[in-house]
């Protein structure tokens, strides 16, 4: 379906085409239109790939104000309908969001995206200085200001507890495990770097080093280990509408082995933090650092910010949620 037989049927006036936005400023520019909207007021996203993290930083950061809409559904062109309600939505519908939606589109077809939603593209996050540039900044070259890289806000103020238990894990997949599996390549790029360079005169680096490979390392088994062992069968029990003690009984015992090795990993992730946080003075660059230098302890704050609240987030209601069913 091509742009000119689609605006037959909508107003093309209201129709904002990411196809041609710089990927790392997509997001961003969607958020803007989004935020200019009146209530009852919409625009029309032109997608090249189902946006589908859109939808859930947007419900993260603004709450449960818009309707997500699916017009066209690809494989080429999706055209996602995206209107400013009139009022809040009760927080009780916010778990049969998911399901209302995969009506229309596929919400859930994981295709690893992370928040830039750039169609499996590198994620510059990290990597990307406010000139372009996607390397890893070099000690001898202008890198830049630190005080221009945006850091992570976390301001997500919904009340998670009114959540269901799917709804929470396909929450977590689509927002954490993406940002954590691309950070983690680029962090681990970035610590080498800096310590081959500056080891010798901070030898604090090689157990910075040492203890960032432990946490990544332990991280990413788990976010793997918690889907296929934990979240799969939360869906599976929450989805259907009829009682199958056998399965269910089988399912319940998965899930309680799961939330026992989540519990004790996570348990270990909060102490490798707190290594990590030691060994680099909470985050603050020695004197003599490097903008490179800077640049890696301010991804290291950042990433640390997201990793405490993916833990909050599944120790105080995830999990709470779940030792319920026992």
């Amino acid at each position: 379906m091509d742009i000119e037989n689609v605006g037959r049927t909508i107003d093309l006036d209201k129709v904002l085409d990411v196809t041609v936005i710089e990927p790392r400023l997509k997001h961003p520019t969607i958020f803007k239109y989004f935020d200019s909207l009146k209530p009852g007021e919409y625009f029309i996203i032109h997608n090249d790939h189902d946006p589908k993290p859109v939808y859930y930083q947007l419900l993260g950061e603004r709450g449960n104000i818009f309707t997500f809409e699916y017009l066209s559904k690809g494989p080429e062109e999706w055209f996602i309908q995206v209107q400013k309600t009139l009022i809040e939505k009760e927080d009780k519908n916010v778990g049969n969001v998911s399901e209302k939606e995969q009506k229309k589109a596929s919400f859930f077809a994981a295709k690893g995206q992370g928040y830039s939603c750039n169609n499996g593209k590198k994620d510059d996050t990290l990597t990307t200085d406010t000139s372009g540039h996607q390397e890893v900044p070099g000690c001898n070259t202008d890198a830049s200001d630190p005080a221009s890289i945006a850091s992570f806000r976390d301001d997500i103020i919904l009340q998670y507890d009114k959540w269901n238990a799917s709804f929470l894990c396909d929450f977590i997949e689509q927002t954490d495990h993406c940002y954590f599996k691309e950070q983690a390549r680029q962090l681990d790029e970035l610590g080498e770097h800096i310590r081959l360079k500056h080891q010798k005169g901070h030898p604090e680096l090689a157990s910075l080093k040492m203890y960032q490979d432990q946490l990544l390392a332990t991280l990413l088994f788990h976010l793997t280990q918690e889907k296929s062992v934990l979240f799969d069968s939360i869906k599976q029990i929450e989805k259907s509408d009829q009682i199958n003690r056998e399965r269910d009984t089988l399912l319940l015992r998965q899930i309680y082995t799961g939330t026992t090795m989540k519990k004790q990993a996570n348990k270990t992730l909060a102490k490798l933090l707190e290594h990590i946080r030691f060994h680099c003075a909470e985050y603050n660059a020695p004197a003599d650092a490097c903008d490179a230098y800077i640049y890696y302890i301010k991804g290291l704050s950042q990433f640390d910010l997201r990793l405490s609240r993916y833990l909050h987030l599944e120790n105080t209601i995830l999990l709470a949620k779940i030792n319920k069913w026992f």
